[in-house]
């Protein structure tokens, strides 16, 4: 296995108007001894009958130059059924980031939704969970174990190129995701503790 780190995160805040929020992230980041996708999800949960879900084999490459690469990844195994069979569930629409930056990181296979099943419908979402987005789930990571864990073959500039390109993605997020969205959730201490324990893990380790 070529896994760089992992980062596992579960995030609670009572909201000050009431309710809740939740967030449970699962990402495992590849070392530079292959180009092969990272394995991201995370669940963003603000009630109990809507959820945010990003489901993705993150994509190391800049796709357009490299059609190979879309190709091995995606095309070859299948990725964008997922895709396509939770986007017709009539509970699910399409979850756009405000973030310009995030949207442009995503592969073109991304599980980028937002479930919303409506008032008193918990059941519905739990259905939902349990059935397609745990199928989806375990045949996508499936997909990262069987096909993205083997060592690639490249030269020492593409290597360099393609690390220095993960730490650049890794530090914007954590500078412009992470301490913009923190403080809404923590106060300043713990915001900045949380900050700084992860960047060292995306930057840092």
């Amino acid at each position: 296995m070529q896994i760089d780190f992992t980062l596992e995160a579960w995030f609670h805040r009572q909201l000050p108007g009431g309710g809740a929020i939740d967030i449970s992230s699962l990402i495992f980041f590849l070392n530079g001894a292959t180009d092969a996708p990272h394995f991201l999800m995370e669940l963003i949960q603000g009630g109990p009958t809507s959820l945010v879900v990003l489901l993705d084999l993150f994509p190391r490459r800049d796709l357009p130059l490299h059609p190979d690469y879309i190709a091995r990844y995606y095309e070859a195994t299948g990725m964008d059924a997922h895709r396509r069979s939770l986007e017709r569930l009539p509970q699910v629409r399409p979850y756009v980031s405000p973030s310009l930056l995030v949207r442009s990181l995503w592969s073109p296979t991304a599980v980028v939704v937002d479930v919303q099943c409506g008032e008193g419908r918990g059941a519905a979402l739990e259905e939902i969970v349990r059935g397609q987005l745990a199928t989806s789930a375990k045949e996508v990571l499936g997909v990262w174990l069987e096909h993205c864990a083997a060592a690639v073959e490249m030269s020492d500039a593409e290597r360099e190129s393609m690390v220095a390109r993960d730490k650049m993605i890794s530090t914007t997020s954590v500078e412009l995701n992470l301490s913009a969205n923190l403080p809404r959730m923590f106060d300043a201490d713990v915001s900045a503790k949380v900050v700084a324990e992860i960047g060292k893990a995306f930057i840092g380790h």
